[in-house]
């Protein structure tokens, strides 16, 4: 019967705590709670009493991490506390502190629990009241992580008890007497201002209430909540003593930090990705969407719910079937995860390519699916990309196969990998007959050990191949002479290599060659005989002409005198014509051996060649620019003697003035020869460098007319061009330009 009073009286406190408190059996199911609960989970009553305490978990692992907490204070008085994470009946995320008591039968075994729920998301106002006994409990306040403080305003100073005493003032047993302005030394600026209003606030409405940083002794901040009240005035009212309590809010201020970080990193992850976060209820179908992707989605308004009803509405009727059932095995439990592409209409009405990435973050007891959390992406240029080069992809397979050209497809090794259909109709094989085959394989001996040793070694180190003479093999056994040009492409991501390469088939032009090769050595044999055999009777025609004019003149007529007048005019100009001829035939065979020189050292040995005409006629040449010059010697011998000589030859009335001038270019020299010649008529530019052409009469200039043509050849024979800028009367400008690499290019 002495009991009864104490019960009513716990049952009353446990009805009108401010707190919320819980009681559960050891199965985990709710016995009973109090109003404060009731209203800190918006749930009724009847709601609560006999459901799972998972349910007011966000997802199981958090559960059973608390629930190993409440199993290891069975051996205890009372659990520590711990920061834990409730949702509320309406989905809404709390964090909440929480102490554990066991509860127990008579013979001590634990039967369930209870629990002290306090809601500091918003850090409620605690209103505690210290005691006006000298006393601080100090195992009560260390439990609570509060601290007592007691104010005597008339002293100034402030007794304390509790972690804030020792961590921040160091008091080695808790408790500490320190002056109010050593108070507040402690305390950043911002609190300082904060403190005094809370002064303020007591004297003027009795009580006040602030949220102040301390510095500890280890150079960390303690977020604390002061709440404070006036107990104590004089006969008069004046006030003499106020106490309150410092609540540590650190754990909550660093969690409170850690989610605006987390927060503030995802929107700024989802922001530079341009993404979008998407958080799906599966069991009452309501979706949210948020993040920078979210503009392209037709919504009534940001941040909007809607139903998944409402989503595939905005989706292409094709892809709607294959959402419904990922959604499904998530609900159902069939899986965690969930990674589908699928087209999306925007607000343009344009269809956008979207993947959804995510999986189930809350299970039911039998493991269905409660949540599901994840992130969208545009995938619409990179579907499109992908589109666009497997369209290039097969148009080039496309080219590559019906392209009229011998092209072939291999890999690193020289294995071929594919060949277009010319090739195989060139080579005679079929396509199973080539592909998987060394590419080696369709040379003749002698090319496959150039190609093996060689040309393949060469290509696979340089990565290309360009004009490489080989002979292959057709399956009838004919064999096609070829120039092979390759490239080798690597694959950036794969590292693999793949080899492109093209025959063209050449034998014609081989063929050619060896006709032309033919058609020089019988010009060989022909200027052997006008070099021997055709002068021979020549000097003998010459030399009887000569006897007839000496011994015969006086017994000749006047007609006699001029036939045999004519012979030796004849006789002359024919050995004059095949000494050119002669020069122009050598010219071609003879081998091209740059060397350096000096243009002024080699123009000063062709105007003693030329002295004679020079004196003759007046003749003023003048060199100016530079001098060195790598060439062949008797090439530009020949070039400079006959353009010299030709200046002088088409003189006008004038004396001859040429002028000479060389400068040196990017890549080679130019030497131009200007004079104040006859000129000539632009439009014979290119006919003057033919062989035998000429623009005057015989009778008027002399010269065979190959001196030009002589020009052109020794130009060419050096890979150089030569151009000429002329008017009648108005002289002519030939320029010669000779590439650095002045040796003869070889012809395959």
């Amino acid at each position: 019967m002495k009991i009864r009073p104490i019960a009513a009286a716990l049952d009353s406190l446990f009805e009108t705590s401010p707190d919320a408190v819980i009681v559960t059996n050891a199965g985990r199911e709710v016995l009973d709670v109090n109003p404060s609960f009731v209203k800190l989970m918006g749930y009724s009553r009847d709601e609560l009493i006999g459901r799972s305490v998972q349910d007011f978990y966000p997802d199981k692992a958090s559960f059973d991490r608390i629930w190993t907490v409440r199993k290891d204070a069975a051996d205890r008085f009372i659990s520590k506390p711990y920061i834990q994470a409730y949702i509320r009946k309406d989905g809404q995320e709390i964090i909440c502190e929480s102490v554990g008591l066991p509860l127990r039968d008579e013979k001590g075994h634990v039967t369930g629990f209870m629990a002290i729920v306090r809601d500091v998301s918003h850090e409620q106002i605690h209103q505690r009241l210290t005691s006006e006994a000298d006393r601080i409990y100090l195992d009560a306040l260390e439990s609570s992580r509060e601290t007592a403080w007691r104010f005597n305003m008339e002293t100034g100073e402030i007794e304390m008890a509790g972690p804030v005493a020792g961590s921040v003032f160091g008091a080695s047993e808790g408790k500490i007497s320190v002056r109010f302005e050593a108070w507040k030394d402690r305390m950043t600026a911002d609190s300082r201002l904060a403190c005094e209003r809370l002064i303020t606030d007591m004297l003027e409405d009795g009580e006040g209430r602030a949220d102040l940083v301390f510095e500890a002794l280890d150079g960390s901040e303690v977020f604390v909540t002061d709440t404070g009240r006036l107990i104590r005035r004089d006969a008069k009212g004046n006030p003499l003593i106020a106490a309150g309590l410092l609540t540590d809010v650190s754990q909550h201020k660093a969690l409170e930090f850690r989610h605006a970080e987390t927060g503030t990193y995802l929107s700024a992850a989802l922001e530079a990705a341009d993404l979008g976060a998407w958080r799906f209820d599966l069991v009452n179908n309501i979706c949210r969407l948020s993040g920078p992707l979210v503009r392209h989605v037709k919504l009534k308004k940001p941040n909007a719910e809607f139903t998944g009803a409402y989503w595939c509405s905005l989706l292409h009727r094709e892809d709607v079937g294959n959402v419904i059932r990922k959604t499904m095995e998530m609900a159902e439990g069939r899986t965690n995860e969930v990674n589908v592409a699928y087209r999306l209409q925007d607000k343009n009405g344009e269809w956008r390519w979207i993947r959804s990435i995510g999986g189930v973050t809350r299970h039911s007891d039998d493991g269905r699916g409660l949540v599901a959390n994840g992130i969208i992406k545009d995938e619409t240029e990179t579907i499109r990309l992908h589109e666009r080069l497997e369209s290039e992809r097969n148009r080039f397979e496309t080219i590559f196969r019906k392209t009229p050209a011998m092209l072939h497809q291999m890999d690193a090794n020289g294995i071929i990998t594919d060949v277009s259909a010319y090739w195989l109709s060139q080579m005679g094989y079929t396509r199973e007959e080539v592909i998987g085959r060394p590419s080696v394989d369709f040379l003749t001996e002698e090319s496959r050990i150039y190609a093996t040793h060689h040309a393949v070694p060469d290509f696979l180190s340089n990565g290309r191949a360009r004009d490489i003479a080989l002979q292959y093999r057709k399956k009838n056994g004919d064999v096609v002479d070829g120039l092979m040009n390759a490239f080798l492409e690597t694959n950036n991501e794969t590292g693999e290599r793949v080899g492109y390469g093209v025959i063209t088939d050449v034998t014609q032009l081989r063929k050619a060659y060896r006709d032309l090769e033919r058609s020089n050595r019988e010009l060989d044999r022909f200027a052997t005989i006008a070099s021997h055999d055709l002068q021979e009777p020549l000097r003998k025609i010459t030399a009887f002409a000569a006897m007839l004019r000496s011994r015969y003149t006086e017994k000749m007529d006047a007609d006699g005198i001029r036939c045999l007048e004519f012979l030796a005019d004849a006789a002359s100009r024919m050995q004059k014509l095949i000494d050119d001829l002669l020069e122009y035939s050598q010219l071609e065979i003879r081998p091209v051996k740059p060397e350096r020189l000096s243009l002024r050292a080699l123009t000063a040995e062709i105007e003693t060649q030329l002295s004679a005409r020079i004196t003759q006629t007046g003749t003023r040449i003048t060199l100016t620019g530079e001098d060195e010059i790598f060439a062949d010697r008797f090439l530009l011998s020949q070039i400079l003697q006959n353009l010299l000589s030709n200046a002088i030859k088409y003189r006008s009335l004038q004396a001859p003035d040429i002028s000479v001038r060389m400068q040196t270019e990017q890549d080679g020299w130019s030497i131009s020869v200007a004079d104040n010649g006859i000129g000539f008529d632009p439009k014979f530019a290119t006919q003057i460098f033919e062989p035998f052409r000429r623009l005057h009469p015989r009778d008027e200039y002399e010269g065979a007319g190959i001196g030009l043509a002589v020009v052109r050849q020794a130009v060419d024979r050096q890979n150089g061009r030569i151009s000429v800028d002329t008017r009648p009367q108005k002289g002519s400008i030939f320029t010669v330009f000779l590439p650095h690499n002045t040796e003869q290019k070889k012809v395959a």
